[in-house]
């Protein structure tokens, strides 16, 4: 009868160990995983844009992604955000754009920086 005790506190130690590795890859995921999971493979009206930001590839994350924050509509105060697919053409000027004019490494970026004539 001794050993029914000791099998069941060995059960219970390796249910624990279980729960907390999987708790620490979930960790792990959320913070270097994906942030757009449907991209917007259309042209977006510049002026519907109030700023962008790009993310580049990162160790979980194969892929370049665009945020474009837009610009608040009918008076309210609500941010939308939306990722545009990084293949699109859009998506290419923007990158060049970011890459030229970026020069303090900002995490975001005015929309309008890309289109002001150059001086």
């Amino acid at each position: 009868m001794a050993f029914l005790p000791k099998v069941l506190l060995l059960l219970l130690l390796a249910v624990v160990c279980i729960q907390l590795s999987e708790g620490e890859k979930r960790i792990q995921k959320g913070h270097d995983r994906c942030w757009c999971l449907n991209t917007l493979k259309r042209r977006v009206p510049r002026e519907d844009i109030e700023e962008f930001s790009i993310f580049p590839r990162r160790s979980k994350c194969n892929s370049v992604e665009i945020i474009l924050t837009m610009k608040p509509v009918n008076n309210t105060t609500e941010v939308t955000q939306r990722c545009l697919s990084p293949e699109t053409k859009q998506g290419i000027n923007l990158q060049l754009c970011w890459n030229r004019k970026n020069i303090n490494n900002t995490s975001t970026f005015k929309i309008s920086n890309c289109f002001e004539s150059h001086k």
